[in-house]
């Protein structure tokens, strides 16, 4: 009974945290690649690539699913609140404050002595940025979304006691909503979305007791999206059909595992992102803004590839409470001189914690994170046509909850 009580208290804590801290007076990975696919791992840096041994491994690496004896079943979803001030020649403005809430829902399930299969529902790119409408910055942008949701699917195999491989498709949704004032009395809004497909590979070795290691690789992805730009000159409505073509890129996550005890777990992970992929985006319009003729516009990106470096930590205080840390460092692929207002950012550091209740068949976790970009001076360049600006402020506030099940 006391111990009953006691998980009902850490329950509206639990709660109270989350809805206090996903208020909007409340981000990223590299680039614009999320992470946050559960709230246990949130609170360990992400750092479950070895470990893999929760629903959530469905995201991180497939092939861990082959410890989970059974069915399980989790959901839940991570607050995201990014804000940065950006000083230009004109003015000194911060973003809006927007509350991102991307979802996460995963099943694993054992189809036999040697097999078991995977379904997850998650984000793994993902960008908002808004400034006001009268911005300095307006001609080239004052609104950018990029939502994506991948619903994956994967074969888990144990190939021997300690080998586990996973393989599977992984299809993705994308739309993008973009707004720009190349004049005063000008509004372009240009919305899309379309799908496209990828995979991806997972390796578990459980080297000894203590010990184990995790692979997992995602391919590139190629979108074309379609959809509709409309573009207001002095209140004169132009509508017409819109592509936009952009490649995600592929990454390569590893990770290692150690366990001294039945209390601890410790995780270091290392991720490669392949930004080089993400040439450009390029906007093939039936009607080229302010014209009645077709026209290609072309965005240069040129990344750069990136390191993400990743640890966390859970400690099992109690038969029924774990508590957990983690620290991320994250490298920016933005070359100099391909800097644009869709993306105001630089090397950044997260700091995350959090921690996990298990009742009966069960589990409610909950984490919280701390997103630090550092301060960036970007020069005037040509490559995307904007003027000298600084980046500063830059951070956002995370939190997540998740609740699983073991049937």
């Amino acid at each position: 009974m006391k111990h009953s009580r006691a998980k009902a208290r850490f329950l509206i804590y639990a709660v109270t945290l989350l809805t206090l801290v996903s208020l909007p007076s409340l981000s990223l990975a590299g680039g614009f690649a999320l992470y946050e696919y559960s709230a246990r791992a949130n609170a360990m840096g992400g750092a479950t690539i070895a470990l893999a041994d929760d629903a959530s491994a469905v995201a991180y690496n497939p092939a861990g699913i082959t410890q989970l004896p059974g069915t399980r079943i989790m959901v839940g979803m991570t607050a995201i609140a990014p804000t940065a001030d950006v000083q230009t020649a004109n003015e000194k403005t911060t973003t809006q404050t927007n509350i991102y809430t991307p979802p996460h829902a995963f099943l694993t399930y054992q189809a036999g002595e040697r097999a078991w299969l995977g379904l997850g529902l998650y984000t793994r790119f993902g960008v908002g940025t808004q400034y006001g409408y009268e911005w300095a910055g307006k001609s080239k942008l004052y609104r950018s979304e990029l939502e994506t949701y991948s619903l994956a699917a994967n074969l888990a195999l144990k190939l021997t006691d300690s080998l586990s491989i996973s393989f599977g498709p992984e299809v993705m949704y994308s739309s993008g909503d973009l707004r720009t004032r190349p004049t005063g009395t000008n509004d372009q809004m240009i919305s899309v979305s379309g799908f496209g497909i990828g995979g991806q590979l997972g390796v578990h070795y459980k080297i000894n007791d203590e010990w184990s290691a995790g692979f997992t690789y995602h391919t590139l992805q190629k979108h074309v999206d379609k959809g509709h730009a409309r573009f207001i000159e002095s209140g004169v409505f132009q509508d017409g059909n819109i592509t936009m073509s952009l490649t995600l890129p592929a990454s390569y996550n590893l990770g290692l595992a150690y366990k001294p005890n039945s209390k601890w777990k410790f995780e270091a992970d290392a991720i490669y992102t392949q930004w080089q992929d993400y040439k450009k985006l390029i906007y093939d319009y039936e009607k080229k803004p302010g014209t009645a003729t077709a026209g290609v516009i072309v965005s240069e990106k040129n990344w750069r590839n990136v390191w993400r470096f990743q640890g966390g930590a859970e400690y099992q205080a109690l038969d029924w409470l774990a508590l957990r840390a983690g620290f991320v460092w994250d490298q920016d692929p933005v070359r100099k001189g391909y800097e644009d207002y869709m993306l105001p950012s630089s090397d950044r550091k997260i700091y995350s914690t959090g921690f996990g209740v298990t009742d009966g068949k069960f589990t409610y976790d909950v984490s919280v994170m701390y997103l630090q970009n550092n301060h960036r001076s970007i020069d005037s360049n040509s490559n995307n046509n904007v003027g000298a600006y600084e980046v500063s402020n830059s951070k956002a506030y995370m939190a997540g909850f998740s609740i699983g099940y073991t049937y």
